[in-house]
Protein backbone atom coordinates (compact mmCIF):
# COMPACT_ATOMS: atom_id res chain seq x y z
CA UNK A 1 0.00 0.00 0.00
CA UNK A 2 1.52 3.33 -1.05
CA UNK A 3 0.06 6.67 -0.09
CA UNK A 4 1.47 10.17 0.29
CA UNK A 5 4.84 9.43 -1.24
CA UNK A 6 5.19 5.98 0.33
CA UNK A 7 4.20 6.96 3.88
CA UNK A 8 2.26 3.73 4.44
CA UNK A 9 5.07 1.69 2.88
CA UNK A 10 7.40 2.92 5.64
CA UNK A 11 5.00 2.19 8.52
CA UNK A 12 5.33 -1.06 10.44
CA UNK A 13 2.42 -3.46 9.78
CA UNK A 14 1.35 -3.21 13.44
CA UNK A 15 0.48 0.47 12.99
CA UNK A 16 -1.58 -0.27 9.89
CA UNK A 17 -3.69 -3.05 11.40
CA UNK A 18 -4.63 -1.36 14.72
CA UNK A 19 -6.18 -4.58 16.03
CA UNK A 20 -5.97 -4.83 19.78
CA UNK A 21 -6.87 -7.71 22.03
CA UNK A 22 -9.19 -6.24 24.69
CA UNK A 23 -7.99 -8.92 27.08
CA UNK A 24 -4.60 -7.21 27.10
CA UNK A 25 -5.97 -3.84 28.17
CA UNK A 26 -5.47 -2.65 31.75
CA UNK A 27 -8.56 -3.49 33.76
CA UNK A 28 -9.73 -6.12 31.24
CA UNK A 29 -10.87 -8.40 34.03
CA UNK A 30 -13.23 -5.66 35.22
CA UNK A 31 -14.55 -5.23 31.66
CA UNK A 32 -15.38 -8.92 31.45
CA UNK A 33 -17.20 -8.80 34.79
CA UNK A 34 -19.10 -5.60 34.00
CA UNK A 35 -22.78 -6.13 33.36
CA UNK A 36 -24.71 -2.95 32.53
CA UNK A 37 -27.92 -2.31 34.45
CA UNK A 38 -31.01 -3.97 32.98
CA UNK A 39 -32.26 -0.60 31.72
CA UNK A 40 -29.17 -0.35 29.50
CA UNK A 41 -29.48 -3.91 28.16
CA UNK A 42 -32.93 -3.38 26.67
CA UNK A 43 -33.63 -1.92 23.26
CA UNK A 44 -34.12 1.81 23.65
CA UNK A 45 -37.27 3.23 22.12
CA UNK A 46 -37.50 7.01 22.58
CA UNK A 47 -40.71 8.37 24.00
CA UNK A 48 -42.98 10.43 21.78
CA UNK A 49 -42.07 14.14 22.01
CA UNK A 50 -45.20 15.00 23.99
CA UNK A 51 -44.34 12.31 26.59
CA UNK A 52 -40.77 13.51 27.23
CA UNK A 53 -39.81 15.55 30.26
CA UNK A 54 -37.83 17.89 28.00
CA UNK A 55 -38.84 17.80 24.35
CA UNK A 56 -35.80 19.58 22.87
CA UNK A 57 -33.32 20.12 25.68
CA UNK A 58 -30.11 22.06 25.45
CA UNK A 59 -27.62 19.39 26.58
CA UNK A 60 -24.29 20.32 28.14
CA UNK A 61 -21.44 18.00 29.09
CA UNK A 62 -19.42 18.92 32.14
CA UNK A 63 -16.25 16.91 32.82
CA UNK A 64 -15.02 17.31 36.39
CA UNK A 65 -11.95 16.09 38.24
CA UNK A 66 -14.26 15.38 41.18
CA UNK A 67 -16.91 13.77 38.96
CA UNK A 68 -17.38 10.68 41.13
CA UNK A 69 -17.85 12.76 44.28
CA UNK A 70 -20.07 15.32 42.53
CA UNK A 71 -22.35 12.62 41.10
CA UNK A 72 -22.40 10.84 44.44
CA UNK A 73 -23.78 14.02 46.06
CA UNK A 74 -26.39 14.50 43.31
CA UNK A 75 -27.60 10.90 43.09
CA UNK A 76 -27.13 9.79 46.68
CA UNK A 77 -25.19 6.75 45.42
CA UNK A 78 -22.27 6.30 47.81
CA UNK A 79 -18.73 5.70 46.63
CA UNK A 80 -17.54 2.30 47.79
CA UNK A 81 -14.81 -0.15 46.81
CA UNK A 82 -17.41 -2.01 44.72
CA UNK A 83 -19.23 0.88 43.01
CA UNK A 84 -19.24 4.54 42.22
CA UNK A 85 -21.45 6.76 40.06
CA UNK A 86 -19.75 6.97 36.66
CA UNK A 87 -21.91 9.87 35.42
CA UNK A 88 -25.05 11.77 36.33
CA UNK A 89 -27.43 14.34 34.91
CA UNK A 90 -29.56 17.11 36.25
CA UNK A 91 -32.13 19.08 34.35
CA UNK A 92 -33.94 22.38 34.55
CA UNK A 93 -37.39 21.98 33.02
CA UNK A 94 -38.16 25.72 32.93
CA UNK A 95 -34.96 26.54 31.03
CA UNK A 96 -35.10 23.31 28.98
CA UNK A 97 -31.49 22.58 29.93
CA UNK A 98 -29.83 19.36 30.95
CA UNK A 99 -26.28 18.96 32.19
CA UNK A 100 -24.46 15.62 32.02
CA UNK A 101 -21.58 15.34 34.48
CA UNK A 102 -18.78 12.80 34.19
CA UNK A 103 -15.42 12.23 35.81
CA UNK A 104 -12.39 12.72 33.56
CA UNK A 105 -12.46 9.04 32.54
CA UNK A 106 -15.79 7.42 31.71
CA UNK A 107 -17.41 5.33 28.98
CA UNK A 108 -19.67 6.30 26.10
CA UNK A 109 -22.40 4.07 27.50
CA UNK A 110 -22.55 6.19 30.66
CA UNK A 111 -22.77 9.42 28.68
CA UNK A 112 -25.51 7.97 26.47
CA UNK A 113 -27.45 6.76 29.50
CA UNK A 114 -27.34 10.23 31.04
CA UNK A 115 -28.37 11.93 27.77
CA UNK A 116 -31.42 9.68 27.81
CA UNK A 117 -32.20 11.09 31.28
CA UNK A 118 -32.11 14.56 29.69
CA UNK A 119 -35.11 13.62 27.58
CA UNK A 120 -37.00 11.22 29.83
CA UNK A 121 -36.11 12.24 33.37
CA UNK A 122 -35.75 9.60 36.09
CA UNK A 123 -36.87 6.64 33.97
CA UNK A 124 -35.42 3.92 36.21
CA UNK A 125 -35.78 5.44 39.66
Amino acid sequence: MVFLGGLFALMPPVLLAQTQDVNQLPGAILLRKFLPPMVDRMRFEPLLPEQRMLNEPKVKLLVRKDGYEFCSRITGVPISPASRPMACAYWNVLRKECTVITPEVTGYNYVGHEVRHCFEGAFHD
